[in-house]
């Protein structure tokens, strides 16, 4: 009897073993060998409080184990979904609640629109020359011969002398040809110039960040080389350009990027005081530098190809001898690469200039931009008042300085263009050929 006892208690054994851990059935086995509970229902009763408790210590044991895995391995993705819901820890998830917005920035652009996409211009280019060439009509023509006949006329020299009776006649100098030399300056017009630019811009919202504006500037240096305005009619002119920008900021130095920029325009004087144009232009940016994350950007990648079709009308009212108002409208439909940036532009510019002396120039300006998304349901306004200084240091160099205040709204909420701006460049041009 008491062989069979123990078959049945070693046959309880195995029988308890699939449901639990060995450890577990050998502890419970020993406290009911005490109690000497054998019968049929009260093994089976047994059986199920193995098994619940041997689970419940398995349990305990892979959430411990999992508390250790999330320690060593931060990134959800590397756990398996089971583990990562039963962790009561990760599902807070620090990595994707408290910086969404610098993954976000890491792997988009930088928002370019409070920045200057070209260094201003500092000298009058051959456009506001052509707008300020003055046209003489028929009335002021007569005014001039008026003048020339009322001036005082010199005494006609004598073409002979009394004295000695002899009669004198002037014979005019043999002209001596001009040197080849002299042939190829007198004959030589430009046309084209090579202008190399480096400027300086700084503001407390570099990117045009709502949450968080990041105060930084950056340095941009290039070369330009354009042509003049070559003449298809008589109020009509060609011109073309190519622009090449590296752009370096002082901190955000992952977002160092490259311009390269093509301009094709026709110029067409409507009056003494105002103008129209039609361009159309092409740049492209690239990333100058790695970014810190290795799944971003690299160095080289191009991450805007925007081409534009541009139709401006600007006008000069002279106030004064010395006071001016300029104003300028622009429409400008831009077709980009990504698709995320095609848009429509309406610009508008006023700008009070006074001018000091001939090589000064001092003035307040307005500027307003309005742009509508067409690819997304996105809408901006960006307003900008600033004073600015032109100053011809000599025949070859310029300097522009600005300083004033952006301000302006989007619907994307992480947009806001509000700040303070300051600029200075310099232009010095190269060479004509």
């Amino acid at each position: 009897m008491r062989l069979k006892n123990w078959k049945n208690l070693f046959f309880c054994i195995l029988l308890a073993s699939s449901g639990g851990s060995w450890c577990c059935i050998r502890v419970n086995a020993a406290e009911s060998a005490n109690t000497d509970i054998w019968r049929p229902n009260s093994l089976i009763s047994t059986q199920v409080n193995y098994q619940q408790l041997c689970q419940k210590l398995q349990q305990e044991a892979i959430n411990s184990l999992c508390k250790q895995s999330s320690k060593s391995h931060p990134l959800d993705s590397q756990m398996p979904l089971n583990l990562v819901q039963q962790t009561p820890q990760r599902t807070q998830a620090p990595d994707q609640t408290e910086k969404p917005e610098n993954t976000q920035k890491q792997n988009d652009p930088p928002q370019l629109e409070s920045q200057p996409s070209n260094l201003p211009t500092s000298p009058p280019d051959s456009k506001e020359q052509l707008l300020n060439a003055p046209q003489i009509n028929q009335s002021q023509r007569l005014e001039r011969l008026i003048q020339l006949l009322r001036s005082p006329k010199l005494p006609p020299e004598s073409d002979s002398n009394h004295e000695l009776g002899l009669r004198v006649r002037l014979l005019p100098l043999e002209q001596q040809p001009p040197t080849p030399t002299e042939q190829s300056v007198v004959s030589f017009k430009p046309i084209g110039y090579l202008q190399a630019r480096v400027g300086y811009f700084q503001t407390n919202n570099i990117f045009s960040s709502n949450d968080s504006p990041i105060e930084d500037g950056f340095i941009i240096s290039g070369l330009r080389l354009a042509s003049t305005y070559f003449p298809l009619g008589s109020k009509t002119y060609l011109n073309a350009s190519i622009d090449g920008n590296l752009i370096r900021y002082i901190n955000q130095s992952q977002y160092h990027y490259n311009q390269v920029r093509f301009n094709l325009s026709i110029y067409q004087q409507l009056s003494q005081r105002m103008y129209g144009q039609i361009s159309l232009s092409n740049q492209q940016l690239f990333y100058a530098n790695n970014s810190d994350r290795l799944d971003s950007f690299k160095a080289g990648d191009r991450f805007l190809n925007e081409n534009s079709l541009e139709l401006s009308l600007g006008r000069r009212d002279p106030l004064t001898s010395k006071l001016t108002l300029d104003s300028f409208y622009e429409l400008s439909v831009n077709f980009a690469d990504p698709l995320s940036r095609n848009r429509i532009i309406n610009s508008f510019w006023v700008s009070l200039n006074y001018y000091l002396q001939k090589p000064l120039q001092v003035g307040i300006d307005y500027q307003a931009n309005f742009s509508d998304f067409t690819q997304r349901d996105r809408e901006d306004q960006f307003h900008r008042i600033f004073g600015h200084l032109n100053y011809q240091i000599s025949d070859t160099i310029y300097m522009n300085v600005q300083a004033g205040v952006s301000l302006g709204s989007s619907t994307a909420e992480d947009i806001d263009f509000d700040g303070w701006f300051f600029s200075i460049s310099y232009s010095l041009q190269l060479g004509q050929f």
